[in-house]
């Protein structure tokens, strides 16, 4: 019976065509094959790919990259206009200044960490058009300006730009939305783009469109008017003065800070005397260097005025006088730019 039992397995694995050994060997195999699906091991698909790491957005990203793509907008518009019959030293002179303003805006993307492809991307993108400006423009044009052009006929994004007279609309096609989103933005992008828009509207004024002041006015005119009035007191003795050539050119920058100063004020010019002048006039040599001291100031004194925590149309009415007290200044060799009054 021994015998026989032990030869049992033998013939019933005979008799299944299999022989004893791999019995075994198949089963110590699926033993280790149940092991290791317990351990959590899956042989039918590849292991999962590692999680991708987020990028946290950099301050003021949203902003910078609409601005990238509004100036890669008018280096486009500028580009066009000089290839055509009105290209001038001007309109090469603005699109130099709108390709710094892209390199410093773009510097300041990949200082934060922002992608260059994410930078290149958005500049691709076409722009919303732009809403309407935070208040209504008036006042007298600007000296040069054309007196029928107002902010309500800027062309769109998407229109095409052969002319300087269509050049100097998209120029001043700031609207709502970009004056709001700069004044809810950190100080230091505040102010890049804030004195960025004052320069791209003294620009629109250069190219003969009237760039008028804000009405009704900004909670800073107060500061705005108090600001003009020196100005105009400073050419009154620059103009008395100078002679011939240097006196005619002051008589014009005086006249245009008149009707700059009756704009702002809402009244007739009666300009106040007794401001102390930084230094004694007694040659035209002095006369001329008052000009360039006292407008290169006002120049610069653009983000002050807007206070530290300006509103959408403080940032907007200060923009508005700088661009056409830039525009003056140019007649005095100072020329427009990329940053007035900011350290980019």
């Amino acid at each position: 019976m021994d015998g026989d039992t032990r030869g049992l397995g033998s013939r019933v694995m005979a008799g299944l065509g299999q022989p004893p050994r791999r019995l075994f060997v198949v089963g110590g195999g699926a033993a280790a094959l149940a092991l290791l699906v317990d351990r959590g091991l899956r042989l039918d698909v590849p292991p999962p790919p590692p999680p991708v790491p987020t990028r946290r957005p950099a301050p003021d990203e949203a902003l910078l990259l609409s601005a990238v793509a509004g100036l890669t907008r008018l280096v486009e518009a500028e580009t066009e206009v000089l290839a055509g019959p009105e290209a001038g030293a001007t309109v090469r002179r603005l699109r130099a200044l709108n390709r710094e303003q892209l390199r410093v805006l773009r510097g300041r993307l990949t200082n934060a960490g922002v992608p260059t492809t994410v930078i290149y991307a958005a500049a691709a993108a076409r722009p919303a058009p732009p809403t309407t400006s935070t208040g209504s423009a008036a006042g007298t044009p600007a000296p040069g300006s054309s007196p029928t052009a107002t902010a309500s006929d800027a062309s769109g994004p998407d229109d095409p730009v052969r002319t300087r007279e269509e050049l100097a609309a998209r120029l001043d096609a700031l609207g709502l939305s970009e004056w709001t989103a700069v004044a809810r933005a950190s100080a230091a992008t505040r102010d890049l783009l804030a004195s960025a828009y004052a320069q791209r509207l003294a620009a629109a004024v250069l190219l003969g469109r009237d760039v008028a002041v804000l009405e009704p006015p900004s909670p800073v005119r107060p500061a705005i008017v108090a600001r003009t009035q020196p100005l105009v007191y400073a050419f009154e003795v620059v103009a008395a003065q100078s002679t011939g050539e240097q006196r005619r050119a002051a008589e014009s920058t005086l006249a245009g800070l008149s009707r700059l100063e009756v704009a702002v004020s809402g009244t007739t010019s009666t300009t106040p005397g007794g401001w102390t002048l930084p230094f004694p006039i007694t040659s035209a040599a002095d006369a001329r260097r008052l000009a360039t001291v006292t407008l290169a100031s006002a120049v610069g004194a653009g983000l002050e005025l807007g206070g530290p925590n300006p509103s959408p149309t403080s940032l907007e009415d200060v923009a508005r006088w700088s661009a056409n007290v830039q525009a003056l200044a140019v007649d005095w060799d100072l020329p427009l730019t990329a940053f007035p009054g900011a350290a980019s």
